[in-house]
């Protein structure tokens, strides 16, 4: 059995023609019948039922598809794998902004590298799983104390690392945190917000904060707008009256300028920090990355 046998297979029950398969394969309709008949017969039985309209899976073909399309995804996976360029860079991050200007900065002062950075961003959970798969060579995440025991749990299970880098409080933004407007905003407007919030948001399930004076917050009756854009939140919290609840900026801002209201966590901080998995490789520039980071937040 062939991994071209698969493919040819797969494509034909996902298009459900054997003329539509050989259009994406760019192959001929004879071709992709000559192939998947020499499967069946391998196999020793159907795979589809030939009609006058078309094709149809019969049910051994229905339960093998379900197994060749992961084998054939798989291979695809690991033909991007090795026709990648060894000098790809590959770090995860949170959604956060001052991440993002703080690669920018560190992308200017390195450009003249010869290596190609893979910046993918998500979810604490999702990065675990991407740094256990060694996806990825560094991981920046923020552990909530609502989900720093699952936290460690998953990093312990894969043996991973953790190393925390700072704690910070939350923050309810009214802007960018990269805006630097004056501002003077009051506790007593935050039940009046409405909030953009990122796509799988961890901030969303958090119910244990509360403004300085005590003010409880829970947004989640709240939420006008949920994106995995990064340029859609930056723009909403620039131009339109949308706040964010975010963890508490890194940057330095002079006297009355902040970008929101900062909140208390009942149970504890934010802990800032990177994942590694010292069974992956760690390029010199990610580790440069992760120095830059640190340099930062002294």
């Amino acid at each position: 059995m062939e991994i071209k046998q698969l493919k040819y297979f797969v494509v034909a029950a996902d298009v459900g023609s054997f003329s539509e398969a050989a259009k994406v394969l760019y192959t001929t309709q004879s071709s992709v019948s000559k192939v998947i008949s020499a499967l069946e017969k391998e196999l020793g039985y159907n795979l589809f039922q030939r009609e006058s309209k078309g094709i149809a899976l019969t049910y051994e073909g229905v339960k093998f598809h379900n197994k060749a399309s992961v084998l054939v995804s798989d291979f695809e996976a690991l033909e991007t794998t090795s026709v990648e360029n060894n000098n790809i860079v590959k770090i995860s991050i949170n959604h956060s902004s001052w991440l993002a200007n703080c690669f920018s900065d560190f992308y200017e002062l390195n450009k003249d590298d010869d290596v190609c950075y893979n910046i993918h961003t998500d979810t604490t959970h999702n990065i675990i799983n991407r740094m256990r798969i060694m996806e990825d060579e560094v991981g920046f995440v923020y552990v909530f104390p609502d989900t720093r025991l699952q936290f460690e749990y998953e990093i312990k299970k894969y043996q991973l690392k953790f190393e925390r880098l700072k704690s910070v409080d939350g923050m309810i933004y009214f802007q960018p945190d990269d805006v630097q407007e004056n501002a003077d905003y009051s506790s007593k407007i935050i039940h009046d917000l409405k909030y953009i919030q990122s796509e799988q948001d961890d901030y969303i399930r958090q119910e244990s904060f509360q403004t300085e004076d005590g003010e409880p917050v829970n947004i989640k009756n709240d939420i006008a707008v949920i994106t995995n854009s990064d340029y859609v939140m930056h723009a909403l919290l620039k131009n339109n009256s949308l706040a964010n609840l975010s963890a508490d900026s890194f940057n330095s801002y002079d006297l009355g300028i902040r970008p929101g209201i900062r909140l208390k966590n009942t149970r504890g901080s934010i802990d800032f920090g990177i994942i590694t998995n010292e069974k992956g490789r760690q390029s010199n520039q990610a580790r440069a990355f992760v120095d830059y980071i640190k340099n930062q937040l002294l």
